[in-house]
């Protein structure tokens, strides 16, 4: 199936990459911070078949400008409509995972249901106090880049080995029922070797004053949450369940943070048939 990519200019002049496959109702993968969207490539391939499937790099990640400002879920949301408008997408389905669901929530304070049909909110708290442990949990960023304070020396053009096996051990905490293949991992890593690593002075203090509680009863639109049984972010989204009016929720319960890589056929089948629902009305 053919895979289209290319940039959008957000209206700060920062160029954010996207790729769009399959055709119909569009749905939109937003990755965790830090990362790229190279990690829904269990998802690309499926839903594809059935939707058309966007998702980009956010800002200072992947292949989108390396730029050390913006770091905030508002502006991430911001790009998230512009990257919707250029592209002329309407009735959306967002997918946010981690970072990627406070931008989704932080798109609909924004703008509310603009171009949207319904979310999809991918284990995440809307408060730290609802994390289990009640502590900030890590930035997805920090499995794949130390932070700023460590970097005062220039990056190796290949870091050592000792420094490879770290960040494998880093990464695979993120994964709990998976044992993920060095060589996979690697290439998630080198995906965001080259991100920026100061976003986290500014992601960081952005997430931890966030607290979407009072909102949440004001979403009217079709909210899915999924979330990991072992996940640290269970409680919080169990929170989101019980004060989301209408929001269903599915548990992966072999699964952490990573669900849908570590249960890829059934996160597929649970978006598919949550996407198929909203659009069951209007087929023809």
């Amino acid at each position: 199936m053919e895979k289209r990519t290319g940039f959008v200019e957000a209206n700060d002049g920062v160029r954010l990459y996207y790729e769009d496959t399959g055709s119909g109702k569009p749905v939109f993968l937003i990755h965790g911070g830090g990362l790229s969207l190279g990690w829904w490539r269990k998802q690309f391939p499926v839903l594809s078949q059935r939707f058309r499937v966007i998702a980009a790099d956010t800002r200072g990640n992947g292949r989108s400008d390396k730029t050390p400002w913006g770091h905030r879920t508002a502006r991430y949301a911001m790009d998230v409509r512009q990257i919707i408008e250029t592209l002329d997408l309407d009735e959306v389905t967002l997918v946010g995972w981690s970072i990627g669901a406070r931008t989704v929530l932080s798109y609909i304070e924004l703008f509310r249901n603009h171009r949207l049909k319904g979310v999809v909110l991918v284990d995440e708290v809307p408060s730290i106090e609802v994390h289990d442990p009640p502590d900030p949990p890590d930035l997805d960023a920090e499995t794949v880049s130390d932070p700023p304070e460590h970097d005062a020396e220039p990056a190796a053009e290949s870091p050592s080995e000792d420094e490879t096996e770290r960040k494998r051990r880093q990464l695979r905490s993120m994964f709990v029922s998976l044992d993920v293949p060095d060589a996979e991992l690697d290439v998630l890593l080198e995906e965001s070797r080259e991100n920026t690593p100061a976003q986290g002075v500014t992601l960081g203090p952005d997430y931890q004053a966030q607290d979407w509680r009072p909102m949440l009863p004001s979403i009217d639109l079709p909210v899915l949450i999924a979330t990991g049984g072992k996940s640290g972010a269970f409680p919080g989204c169990r929170y989101m369940h019980e004060h989301i009016p209408g929001a269903r929720m599915e548990v992966f319960e072999d699964s952490g943070h990573v669900l849908f890589y570590e249960e890829p056929d059934r996160f597929n089948a649970v978006v598919t048939a949550f996407v198929d629902e909203l659009h069951a009305g209007s087929r023809g």
